[in-house]
């Protein structure tokens, strides 16, 4: 009985926090805070570009979303993904916040594992267009506590739906499937924007 109750507590006391930041990114997106700090950054940021025609061919693929993957701009030796780097004591960090897409260095995407870490990051800027600024706080969670691999080729196949994945196992499955020829379900989830 003891144990039911402290089990209980725990619980709630692990939903009101959760609950609250919900609560509170929710009123941010009714506020536009996304867009306004898309906005600030664009600002700040003088070297901000759009997709090349490589670049957007590739995730066009993965989504139906033309017109929002035109508007989304890439910042490479962003100052918010240097300071970023440093805060989490890493050589390198790319991010995606609202409807641009921060690396702390310049990319290449003509090399694989760049295409692959731009293409990660696009799917992030969609998870904000898709569900607010939601996104960001279980994505760090992810990042923190349960990672990114998702199982591979087998669970892409046998999952029924992407929100079955957290926020950076969705990324990871949306990278795999821009840059693979696997077929599933989850490739027509993501298409339709149920992430």
């Amino acid at each position: 009985m003891l144990l039911r109750r402290i089990i209980y507590f725990l619980k709630v006391l692990l939903f009101i926090p959760w609950y609250l930041l919900s609560f509170t990114m929710a009123v941010l997106d009714l506020l536009f805070f996304g867009e306004l700090l898309t906005a600030m950054i664009l600002l700040t940021s003088g070297n901000a570009r759009r997709f090349s025609s490589d670049e957007f061919e590739v995730m066009k693929s993965q989504s139906n979303d033309y017109m929002y993957l035109k508007s989304v701009r890439i910042i490479e030796n962003s100052w918010l993904s240097k300071m970023g780097a440093r805060l989490g004591k890493r050589k390198q960090l790319g991010l995606g916040v609202g409807g641009t897409i921060h690396f702390s260095r310049e990319i290449d995407s003509e090399n694989r594992r760049d295409l692959a870490w731009l293409v990660h990051e696009t799917a992030h800027t969609l998870q904000c267009k898709y569900r607010g600024l939601i996104y960001i706080p279980e994505a760090l969670i992810a990042q923190r506590y349960s990672g990114c691999s998702f199982g591979g080729k087998e669970t892409i196949i046998s999952a029924d739906k992407i929100r079955r994945f957290n926020p950076e196992q969705q990324a990871e499955i949306f990278t795999a499937l821009t840059l693979s020829k696997v077929e599933s379900e989850l490739r027509q989830e993501i298409i339709d924007g149920n992430w």
